[in-house]
């Protein structure tokens, strides 16, 4: 069967990362791919060097992804990939001694007029549609669950002294628990994926603001530049997608 052409939408999207201001590693990684509609961030935990190689072995597995013939083959072949980046971690830490090692991840999946957002830990996903911003990923942090139960409000999530303690991960000794939220891609929407080292320094509404104007390399270029400016504590990455009509011909499903 062809998918009519006119139903099919596209992801267009720049990924920038930044060790930051007081760090001497960058152990976040992202990954971009147009065509198969696969783009993630993920952010390495686990002390010095460990945590760069969970996130790079994590995006090592996402390029094995194949072209997609379905939203639902694209989902499967990137749960798989990541099954498969677990076990490598797990690998690598015994031979590191047990060592602690660990990524979080924020993923976008688009295909034809779908989308999917899969995740674990607090990297975030953003999604900018019609002037509103919305947050799509919930954060798996202790400071979370503590909102959750009432015990904290946000504002004193903000400085609370485990705020950035994560309840999950991809990582050795961790069961593999992805959440997802799913739906439908509009022309114009625009995504954000982020690691901590953004949202720990610039609240929501100035997101908003810096994706509302400009082109995406605009925009990732001055979210960028607002968490260095604030401080630039931890490593930052941020992939903009930006969602529009693909070209005539391109997406078809046969």
């Amino acid at each position: 069967m062809i998918g009519r052409t006119q139903d099919v939408l596209r992801g267009f999207a720049i990924g920038l990362t930044h060790v930051g201001m007081t760090r001497d590693e960058n152990q976040d990684a992202y990954y971009v791919d147009e065509t198969k509609g696969v783009f993630a961030v993920m952010d390495g935990a686990g002390g010095m060097k460990f945590g760069a190689i969970a996130s790079n072995l994590v995006r090592e597995a996402l390029t094995t992804i194949s072209v997609p013939r379905s939203a639902e083959d694209l989902l499967e072949q990137f749960e798989s990939r990541l099954i498969v980046a677990k076990d490598r971690i797990e690998q690598v830490a015994k031979e590191a001694d047990n060592a602690p090692m660990g990524t979080t991840i924020a993923a976008l999946l688009t295909f034809g007029t779908n989308f999917a957002c899969v995740w674990a830990g607090d990297s975030r996903v953003y999604r900018f549609r019609n002037g509103r911003l919305e947050q799509l990923t919930t954060d798996h942090t202790e400071a979370q669950e503590l909102i959750d139960q009432n015990v904290l409000t946000e504002e004193e999530a903000k400085t609370f002294a485990r705020r950035h303690v994560i309840t999950n991960a991809i990582g050795s000794g961790l069961e593999l628990e992805l959440e997802l939220v799913s739906g439908n891609l509009w022309p114009g929407d625009r995504f954000l994926l982020c690691s901590d080292g953004l949202t720990g320094h610039l609240e929501d509404a100035v997101i908003g603001t810096f994706l509302m104007n400009g082109a995406a390399h605009s925009a990732a270029h001055s979210l960028l530049k607002g968490a260095l400016d604030g401080g630039g504590s931890d490593n930052v990455t941020v992939v903009i997608v930006d969602i529009d009509r693909a070209a005539s011909g391109e997406g078809e499903i046969r």
